[in-house]
């Protein structure tokens, strides 16, 4: 038996980090026993230097320990003496990548980058080569539900006449939801029937409420809020007519990947992160980044264009079941832990690249 413990930042910890660790515990099979903790507010241990002195002292003894982020990082370098798979958020900093590499100096650290962009920083920062691997995230397609949901559009306060654009993911910085909410008010003045449904996570969640109640009042909906429960993001997709990724800076990969199965039309904004998953008028219409009027443009033009909605949509639903297998993912980092268990040298077998799929600064 492989005693494994999961590391996550903190109790409410991002979305693809959240549903990672789920996923794996759920379905890595038998041959591991998966304890996990969280570290701050509310979670298992407040704060990172509690979490690494409880962990050194705990009687539990495990062979890995797999870190969701940097301070669960520190804990694990500092807490205990097994080897480290580390998984990096989305926005890992440079002072994440420094600590990394001296902690790769004196112990096994083992990276799992989501994406081609991450693994080039990382190697491109002095984290060793062979100690970073490429795993893409898993989709659970039977969670993704397709046809529309008049009720729960009726819930969130919508009617059959409105178009509904869903901003993909939580709120971040990197996600940049206020240039969504700021594209989607330009259409509203011009038809109030064009609206738009945020999540409600993430930590800027609230900054897109604010602008919306101060732009388009009728015209905004926060999931979370409006429902007064928690949903995951697949349970939102029957109520959007369009999805919306107006990244500027790197985001988390899984809400992109689940937004390509659902074969709804997307319009997304150009950056290292999205390139490698959308590519314009083969998965998406997608525009420069930082500019909502431009943002707008896209969207009326795919909605102008109904043959180039259903040909986007079902392109990008081809490619996530192409390249976002839940399967995979969980085969790959099951072979992570064993080879990492066994002291081998680690090496993930990668799928052939598929006909359509363009990934940008593939490794």
């Amino acid at each position: 038996m492989i005693r494994i413990l999961h590391l996550l930042d903190r109790a409410d910890a991002e979305f693809e980090a959240e549903r990672g660790a789920e996923s794996i515990a759920r379905a890595i099979g038998d041959g591991f026993a998966i304890t996990r903790r969280t570290i701050g507010y509310g979670g298992d241990w407040r704060d990172a230097a509690t979490a690494a002195a409880l962990l050194r002292r705990s009687r539990e003894k495990f062979d890995l320990v797999h870190a969701w982020g940097g301070r669960a990082m520190t804990v694990a370098a500092l807490g205990a003496t097994s080897p480290i798979v580390f998984s990096p958020a989305s926005d890992t900093r440079t002072r994440t990548v420094q600590w990394l590499r001296a902690v790769s100096s004196y112990r096994r650290v083992e990276i799992i980058c989501p994406t081609s962009t991450l693994h080039r920083k990382l190697v491109e920062r002095g984290v060793p080569l062979e100690r970073c691997h490429l795993i893409r995230p898993g989709v659970e397609f039977s969670r993704v539900k397709r046809r529309r949901d008049t009720a729960l559009r009726e819930r969130l306060g919508f009617d059959d006449s409105d178009y509904v654009f869903l901003a993909v993911g939580e709120s971040t910085r990197g996600a940049a939801h206020r240039d969504a909410a700021w594209a989607a008010s330009i259409l509203h003045v011009a038809d109030p029937k064009f609206k738009l449904l945020a999540w409600g996570r993430g930590p800027l969640s609230g900054s897109i409420e604010h602008f919306g109640r101060n732009v388009m009042p009728e015209g905004y909906r926060i999931a979370e809020q409006r429902l007064g429960n928690r949903v995951e993001f697949e349970e939102l997709l029957p109520a959007a007519d369009m999805l919306l990724v107006s990244a500027r800076d790197a985001v988390a990969t899984l809400p992109i990947a689940i937004a390509m199965a659902a074969a709804l039309p997307i319009v997304a904004t150009v950056t290292p992160t999205v390139a490698e998953l959308l590519e314009d008028r083969h998965t998406a219409l997608m525009t420069a980044a930082g500019k909502p009027r431009m943002l707008a443009r896209r969207i009326l033009d795919l909605i102008e264009d109904s043959s180039a909605q259903w040909t986007l949509a079902d392109m990008a639903r081809t490619e996530a079941y192409e390249y976002f297998a839940f399967t995979r993912f969980v085969n790959q980092v099951r072979s992570v832990y064993r080879q990492v268990v066994d002291s081998d040298t680690v090496a993930i077998e990668q799928p052939p690249p598929g006909a359509g799929m363009r990934f940008h600064g593939r490794v």
